[in-house]
């Protein structure tokens, strides 16, 4: 058998080549698991969030968080309603009322009323189910856009999971203290229409109900939607996919389009005669 003639200075059999070919054949290494379940998550979430984060880095799961803030709305509305024996009839004829006399106009007739009646029923029903995962989306396609402009090296589906761990964690001690307060206040002294009011977390609790505007944006202003920007500034930083993206950059990203948002919010509210 004739051997392979190697001619001095002449290159052998390229292994590395080879090599190269067997490891590109071979399957991807797999995704590092989750060390963290969805309980320990929404702890984390609180308590340590860079932690946690680190751990929706290496597997995101965003179903979840939006389940379980699904559950937590849904209760703190059936509960909202005991607590305060709302009636939704009388609730609109109060609106109705107040928006017809601000306007100089007579009260619309009693059949349009209870249609108006039976769309708020729905609406009350039908929102704490969807609010969660519309928010969640919404939040993390603007999001998705910011820090794509970073170029931030990360995934819709990362961005979505912190959008949800930060909503739930928040949501959870938010509706603790809404039901705290609740408890130990006059039910007849709770306005349904000034969700904001039920505890005194925002700045907009200590303003007049009458000066709607300038309330709705003091709303904004509010210890659990600042420590949401919070959990998303480190969640983001995480998630990046560069050690350059810190939190101070995701932080500038997420309160600038805060801010952007409270002065339309003021602009709005300033052109309507709030």
């Amino acid at each position: 058998m004739s051997q392979p003639d190697f001619q001095p200075g002449s290159e052998g059999p390229s292994y590395g080549s080879f090599r190269d070919r067997i490891d590109a054949a071979a399957p991807p290494p797999e995704q590092e698991p989750a060390r963290l379940g969805p309980v320990e998550r929404l702890i984390g979430t609180i308590f340590s969030p860079g932690e946690t984060f680190a751990d929706v880095n290496r597997k995101p799961t965003w179903l979840v968080p939006i389940l379980i803030a699904i559950v937590l709305s849904v209760g703190f509305s059936l509960f909202f309603q005991w607590r305060v024996n709302l009636d939704y009839e009388q609730l609109v004829r109060d609106q109705i009322k107040k928006a017809t006399e601000a306007r100089g106009q007579q009260m619309p007739p009693d059949d349009m009323i209870q249609q108006q009646v039976a769309v708020t029923k729905v609406i009350s029903q039908v929102a704490p189910v969807v609010y969660p995962p519309v928010f969640c989306l919404i939040i993390a396609g603007i999001f998705a856009l910011g820090l794509m402009l970073l170029s931030a090296q990360t995934t819709f589906k990362k961005i979505l999971s912190v959008a949800a761990w930060s909503n739930t964690a928040t949501s959870l001690v938010y509706l603790i203290v809404a039901v705290a307060s609740l408890m130990v206040r006059d039910p007849t002294t709770v306005d349904p229409t000034q969700p904001g009011g039920i505890a005194a977390t925002n700045l907009g609790a200590f303003i007049p109900v009458e000066s709607s505007g300038l309330r709705a944006m003091l709303g904004a202003i509010d210890i659990f939607t600042i420590w949401f920007l919070i959990l998303l500034s480190i969640g983001f930083a995480v998630i990046s996919g560069t050690k350059r993206m810190t939190a101070s950059k995701t932080g500038t990203l997420v309160f600038g389009l805060w801010a952007v948002w409270l002065i339309i919010r003021a602009g709005t509210g300033a052109f309507f005669g709030g």
